[in-house]
């Protein structure tokens, strides 16, 4: 049974959500609330915010949020997608399928999907205009193929919901590789279909020379190395996920000095940006630890866990899970909804018999949806706005690009070996 005084402070912390107030505010508010109202001394804020800032792989979000900006910043995105249209952009489609590819790479270095729509995307969207292609096409795949930047590992969000369910995040990592690649081809498929059958605008480009594949490809092999020696890192236990993204973001600095794109200004702005997004996440981690203390102990996770666990369907139960998650997407940042959920999904987990790897992966790949999806849609918004394209007009193009990402949905989440079959194969499991 839920407390009747947490619906109240449920209802505040919504209040508070539609009125603008930052997530982090709207959850200590709400469960401040609730404690003072239970008499529970302040000391415990301090020591549940203390436990958060205190655990070691938490340092790994300000890396790979570095890397992100910093590889923005110097231009290697530009390397990569190049490369990308040089080996594949004279077929049907040829550069949105290149922009996909291009993002999967992006994806093994950063981890971020804003980046990738931020950095990568107005290359992306740039190239495809000047090669004739429909603006609003090339902004809607720019935005949709970003969702598999939280993905492909590396991943921040997989740090976070490691945390929060005490997962291994070396398992979700390498548990993210193959829905990671079922996104990006089912995205490939999607986009050939446009081209040839919607009539979707988009010129055949001139094949690149055998020289100019060459030429481009040796420009790319430092950048495009990057995802290969990480990958292959976590899985020999070279480094650990912490270690990981201090290991990417040393490696990025190095690709710096190799292409001569190092200097004071660069470094200055990736730090900014590093710091400003790196005290958001942390702040957010912290106050959510005291948020799901008044979920649990007032009674909402027991019930919703009681609710779906009465569905008497595992099946059942996901899709209904899924659903759950989707629409909270709509509305919420994915990072608060990973917060907000790992103790239901810890409890399924248990009742289920289900993998927490297993769920985090469905969970993230959840939220990559709402990157494109209304009202929020921060992937579309942002392209849009750094390509100068209305967001009517690249909607209709990219609400779409949700059929595969459904499909790549209810595949691992009914096929869960999908996402259990690598790491358990290196016994991560």
């Amino acid at each position: 049974m839920i407390e009747p005084l947490v619906l109240w402070c449920l209802g505040i912390f919504m209040v508070m959500i539609l009125l603008e107030v930052p997530m982090p505010f709207a959850m200590v508010t709400s469960s401040l609330i609730y404690s003072i109202w239970h008499g529970q001394s302040l000391v415990m804020y301090a020591q549940r915010t203390a436990a958060s800032f205190s655990d070691y792989t938490l340092l790994a979000i300000p890396a790979f949020l570095f890397v992100g900006c910093f590889m923005n910043e110097i231009g290697l995105t530009t390397l990569i997608f190049d490369f990308c249209g040089k080996m594949i952009g004279h077929i049907h489609g040829g550069l949105a399928h290149a922009n996909v590819l291009a993002s999967m790479v992006f994806a093994g270095m950063s981890g971020s999907a804003l980046a990738d729509a931020g950095g990568l995307g107005n290359i992306e969207v740039k190239a495809m205009r000047e090669a004739g292609y429909d603006e609003e096409f090339s902004v809607a795949i720019t935005a949709a193929s970003s969702a598999i930047g939280p993905i492909i590992p590396p991943s921040i969000n997989f740090v976070v919901y490691g945390f929060m369910t005490q997962t291994s995040a070396v398992a979700l990592f390498i548990g993210g590789l193959i829905p990671g690649i079922l996104m990006g081809i089912t995205m490939m498929i999607w986009a050939y279909i446009a081209v040839r059958y919607l009539h979707v605008k988009a010129p055949l480009t001139e094949k690149a020379s055998g020289k100019e594949r060459f030429r481009s490809f040796v420009k790319a092999i430092p950048a495009l190395s990057a995802p290969i020696l990480l990958i292959c890192g976590i899985l020999t236990g070279v480094f650990t996920t912490t270690e990981c993204g201090v290991v990417t973001a040393v490696y990025c600095m190095l690709l710096g000095l190799y292409y001569h794109k190092v200097n004071f200004r660069i470094i200055k702005e990736a730090l900014k940006q590093t710091l400003t997004t790196t005290a958001m996440t942390i702040f957010l981690i912290a106050t959510g630890a005291v948020f799901n203390w008044m979920l649990i102990t007032g009674g909402v996770v027991n019930y919703l866990t009681g609710m779906l666990l009465g569905l008497d369907s595992a099946a059942l139960t996901l899709l209904v899970l899924n659903f759950i998650l989707l629409v909270m997407g709509c509305f919420m940042g994915s990072m608060s909804i990973l917060i907000m959920v790992a103790p239901l999904l810890s409890s399924l987990a248990t009742g289920l018999n289900l993998n927490l790897v297993h769920l985090g992966v469905l969970s993230v790949l959840n939220m990559t949806m709402s990157l494109i999806t209304p009202p929020m849609a921060p992937s579309l918004f942002t392209t849009c706005r750094i390509s100068g394209v209305k967001f009517e007009g690249a909607l209709k193009h990219a609400v779409p690009f949700l059929v595969p990402l459904v499909v790549t949905l209810l595949l691992i989440t009914y096929i869960p070996q999908l996402v259990l079959w690598l790491p358990g194969l290196f016994n991560l499991l």
